[in-house]
């Protein structure tokens, strides 16, 4: 894994080498074997070489061959099939570079080749026949890739720190991504804030020549074959073949290893199966963290009856032998993430993984493993399930999953309004569903922008990311998660925090070989002997402690501690004049109110909702402060 930056002049122009030189050196901290760049007529490429796997070790780009020019941010997980796909020998493998194996797949298969690459990769490829210029990024967005067209200049980059770097490119902010973050900012996407500039989708492939550009899809969720067997354990099987595949893979590496733990089932369900492989190869896991704070008189762990993700957390490291390292951010922690740069960072918003990560550094730990994405997809729950039963008449089945849900047949309430919300509401039609969906209207948050801002770009409010519909398909609403964005915009921040801290973040549970069977899964088996995700936990087996789940109420108090202590920070650094910059997307006089309105202690759901929408201006004030103010 690495960075790479790259830029096309389709009109023939040279590309000035300093200029370049400075893009390429802005993203210095992701390669800690140097930087390397091929200027060529009208166009330059650049790499940046972090070096995790055996194979990596003989990297040498940009690679140049017959007319080809491949830079790629890339490390394949199944590089003995391509292998012998290819046809290459045995005793060359070993010292096959991925970015070796990319222009091979390439020359074999043509664009089609991305089909056949499982792993996490950006990579682009110039063809000096017909300069036309390929661009590629893996089905899930675990690696970023940024592209940028001004006139006939085209540049991409796995940073847009590489953008802000580069002289003589016009980067200027784009006003209607801020006011479509302004009204939704609990809505990550994988987006630019950027003029010009866009993220490659993830699962697409970018053709880009003088005449324009063109965007085709090798990867979608719903081209998943249906996965049909006759007995229940042949899903079990295969499943522990996928996991164990998955998670195996990620482990071919040549640095320390260590993993996220919350307790729940993705990450414990990873963090058993990783130690158990590593300890096969003689190896150990180098660490596990988690967010939740260590058991302490102000964190103390809940009486008898009442469950704690930390208990589970403790259970998994006595059974692995392994250390936790728990969660120690802080409200300033919180204001400092504020102040980063949403530009080039993104918007979301779990800055606690900042602190794993200096930790992680600090301990030498060089590859994260990750439970995201596993609840879109391995430990998917029961999301249009109810409404599924419903629309088919499956009352039975519907009661019993109603009554699971609500705690019992002696809550009648609960479950009303579990078989409301859960069933009736999505059979619903959108008019109707908008009037009576469970989730809230984002008018709750008592937004800070400037209407004007809003009545300048009326569609940003359509950018809203597509899950927020429910449907009574849990297929569908599987497919529109993966499409909503927030899975490859955490992956992306993370991908460029991590590299401050020399990291790499990996996410089994999002391999194309594992996605392929679960998101193809019949809808029957989501919800079984009364519990969900009851497949997963059976593949993984007795390794998997009882008691699973996301009980994290310490982590909750912990958090809201947080938000309390930052808004306090927030609070006197307005009675300093710090926020008198005026920013013309904010409503000042609201936003310069609500800063000083920090609670003494304690927070309501209101003013929960009020610190949401302070955050979100904030971040989007200091945005104008770095951007704006000298060009108005």
């Amino acid at each position: 894994m690495s960075a790479i930056v790259g830029c096309v002049h389709f009109d023939g122009a040279p590309v000035d080498p300093q200029a370049f030189q400075a893009a390429l050196s802005a993203l210095d901290h992701y390669g800690n074997r140097g930087r390397s760049a091929t200027l060529l007529d009208g166009c330059a490429f650049g790499h940046q070489r972090l070096a995790i796997t055996a194979a990596a070790a003989f990297e040498s780009q940009p690679l140049e061959e017959d007319g080809l020019v491949l830079v790629a941010d890339a490390i394949l997980d199944n590089r003995e099939t391509l292998c012998d796909q290819l046809g290459i020998e045995r005793r060359y493998r070993d010292t096959l570079p991925d970015s070796r194996l990319i222009l091979q797949a390439y020359r074999r298969w043509g664009a089609d080749c991305v089909r056949r690459l499982v792993g996490d990769f950006a990579f682009a490829l110039w063809d000096t026949r017909d300069r036309s210029l390929l661009c590629a990024r893996d089905h899930i967005g675990a690696r970023p890739l940024y592209c940028l067209r001004q006139g006939d200049r085209f540049c991409f980059a796995t940073d847009q720190r590489a953008f802000r770097a580069w002289p003589g490119l016009s980067v200027t902010i784009d006003e209607s991504s801020v006011a479509a973050f302004l009204l939704s900012p609990g809505d990550c996407h994988d987006l630019s804030f950027f003029r010009n500039a866009f993220p490659l989708t993830p699962g697409r492939v970018l053709r880009v020549c003088q005449q324009g550009l063109t965007l085709d899809a090798y990867w979608s969720p719903e081209d998943v074959t249906p996965v049909r067997y006759a007995r229940r354990e042949d899903y079990v099987e295969h499943f522990r073949e996928l996991l164990l595949q998955a998670v195996g893979d990620r482990l071919d590496v040549t640095v320390g290893v260590g993993s996220h733990l919350s307790g729940g089932l993705d990450s414990s369900g990873v963090t058993v199966l990783a130690s158990r492989l590593i300890q096969d190869r003689g190896h150990r896991l180098d660490s596990c963290y988690t967010w939740s704070p260590p058991v302490s008189a102000q964190y103390p762990l809940p009486g008898a009856g009442r469950r704690d993700e930390r208990e589970v957390i403790a259970r998994i490291c006595r059974q692995e032998a392994l250390e936790c390292h728990y969660g120690t951010t802080s409200g300033a922690d919180f204001l400092a993430y504020l102040e980063r740069d949403l530009a080039v960072d993104g918007t979301v918003d779990v800055f606690e993984e900042l602190g794993v990560m200096r930790v992680a550094a600090a301990r030498g730990t060089r590859v994260m493993l990750s439970g995201w994405g596993g609840d879109e997809s391995a430990t998917f729950g029961i999301r249009g399930y109810p409404g599924y039963l419903l629309a088919r008449g499956r009352w039975g089945k519907l009661l019993a999953l109603t009554r699971e849900a609500a705690g019992g047949i002696k809550r009648p309430r609960k479950m009303a309004r579990f078989l409301w919300q859960q069933g009736v509401v999505p059979c619903l039609p959108d008019d109707l569903f908008d009037r009576y969906s469970p989730y809230a209207d984002s008018g709750r948050l008592s937004p800070l922008y400037r209407q004007a801002l809003i009545e300048r770009f009326p569609e940003a409010a359509a950018r809203r990311g597509p899950a927020w519909r429910l449907y009574p398909d849990p297929g569908r609403m599987q497919c529109l998660l993966m499409h909503h964005g927030h899975l490859s915009s955490r992956m992306s921040t993370w991908a460029h925090w991590s590299a401050e801290h020399g990291l790499i973040y990996r996410y089994p549970l999002t391999d194309r070989r594992l996605l392929d069977f679960t998101l193809g899964l019949p809808p029957e088996l989501l919800w079984e002997q009364g519990q969900p995700r009851r497949l997963y936990r059976d593949a993984i087996g007795e390794r998997l402690p009882l008691g699973l789940g996301k009980n994290d109420s310490a982590n909750e108090r912990k958090r809201m501690a947080i938000r309390e202590e930052c808004w306090r920070l927030l609070s006197s650094a307005a009675r300093r004049q710090a926020f008198q910059l005026p920013c013309e997307w904010l409503d000042m006089a609201a936003f310069q109110e609500r800063l000083v309105q920090a609670p003494e202690e304690g927070m309501s759901d209101d003013q929960l909702a009020g610190f949401i929408s302070l955050c979100s201006a904030v971040q989007a004030w200091h945005l104008w402060r770095r951007y704006l103010p000298s060009s108005r």
